[in-house]
């Protein structure tokens, strides 16, 4: 219902038109002309204060709107339609020289699928793209949109699949464990241990581990890579505190460096309290899927260490997309609202120059309304400014602010 409401409120005041773990297999299908996977999506149009002679300014937006991650693309749908209404309903009326249109598309669960609605995007005249979700997907999407010179902003946190014009809007695991890495060692934790999965994020985050602490003279060590079952996982913990009882006090490791979150996390907990983890002697430190106030209730986790983006943005922005919807967004939202803000900051001025990438890749940096600072590389890969959090019954408590600048 509050979803109807905002399209209504949109309708009337913007003149809506009508018409952890990231990966997935890669499919490699022969693409033929299909039927959507979905109806097809309206586009978003932006308009009210706009001057009748504004250009259109239309970005397609890659999504997973069907499939197993479609909770997540809705969510991020909406995030994205909340962004471009806030950023016109804000700006003055001599800022708005653009009619920004979102082309959303369903990319569906492969990246076959994904290739046939970025042509269809491109057909349509799409001359950004922002999106898709998954690294696969923007292997397909990305030479067809150097072939018609159109920039992709990804929400991607693989940053092999960064280059020039393709740029990794997600939060790139090897920047939360070299922000977490320096934090613990400046407070003591000089010898860690790591406990991660066995695939391709668990392999990003032991070689940013291991280089962090190579850099600074610390050890990691044990490093202990599981396959997601319960029985590997029991296994790795028992090697691990195998290795803590055969050293000596002073070259034990002390802190639990933990490259997992949701259901694997209790998993690895549960390990960790049947091989006896002594969790007042040993701290526990996280990555961003730690980003979670579930996690706030469970004892082992109080006192835990792990690297976010600044809460207090994002508390505002899940408020306001709780009064404006009626549910409560995944976290991967706050990247859409924060994409879509950016793209209408820069198109919204100057349409058509916007978003060269000179603009784009502004040293400067741009602050999200719901991640804070952050800014896009030359190379396509992010940068981050992130915060410490602690783990407290009262939720997460701000240990080291994120920087302000670059």
């Amino acid at each position: 219902m509050k979803r109807s409401l905002l399209l209504c409120c949109i309708s009337a005041l913007l003149l809506c038109a009508c018409a952890s773990h990231e990966e997935q297999p890669l499919v490699r299908t022969p693409i033929a002309p299909a039927p959507p996977l979905v109806a097809e999506i309206p586009p978003v149009t932006s308009k009210g204060t706009i001057p009748a002679a504004a250009p259109q300014v239309k970005v397609a937006l890659l999504l997973p709107l069907s499939g197993d991650s479609a909770a997540v693309g809705t969510a991020m749908l909406d995030a994205a339609t909340m962004a471009v209404s806030d950023s016109y309903l804000t700006a003055s009326p001599d800022q708005i020289r653009s009619q920004i249109i979102l082309l959303p598309k369903d990319t569906g669960n492969t990246p076959a699928e994904s290739a046939r609605v970025v042509q269809q995007a491109i057909d349509q005249g799409a001359t950004f793209i922002v999106g898709p979700l998954f690294s696969q997907s923007v292997n397909i999407v990305a030479p067809m949109a150097k072939e018609h010179n159109i920039g992709v902003l990804t929400f991607s946190n693989n940053k092999v699949v960064a280059k020039p014009g393709v740029y990794t809007f997600g939060f790139l695991p090897e920047q939360q464990v070299m922000r977490m890495a320096e934090y613990a060692y400046l407070h003591n934790y000089q010898r860690v241990t790591l406990l991660a999965p066995n695939d391709s994020y668990g392999e990003k985050v032991k070689e940013a581990l291991v280089e962090a602490y190579g850099q600074k003279g610390g050890t990691v060590a044990p490093v202990e890579l599981y396959a997601p079952s319960p029985a590997n996982i029991d296994a790795a913990v028992a090697r691990m505190m195998a290795a803590y009882n055969n050293n000596t006090e002073d070259r034990r490791f002390q802190a639990i460096f933990v490259a997992d979150g949701g259901n694997q996390l209790k998993n690895l907990l549960a390990a960790m309290r049947k091989n006896h983890v002594d969790f007042k002697k040993i701290k526990l430190l996280g990555t961003g899927l730690w980003d979670d106030h579930e996690i706030t209730k469970i004892p082992e986790l109080q006192g835990a260490w792990f690297p976010s983006s600044p809460p207090e943005p994002y508390q505002i922005f899940e408020k306001r997309f709780v009064a404006t919807y009626g549910y409560k967004p995944v976290r991967l939202a706050s990247l859409s609202y924060d994409a879509l803000t950016l793209i209408a900051h820069l198109e919204m001025v100057t349409p058509g120059t916007g978003l060269t990438d000179a603009a784009l890749t502004d040293p400067a940096g741009f602050v999200g309304p719901a991640n804070g600072l952050m800014r896009l590389m030359p190379d396509g890969t992010s940068e981050r400014k992130l915060a410490i959090m602690e783990v407290t019954p009262d939720g997460f408590k701000v240990l080291e602010p994120a920087l302000k600048n670059f």
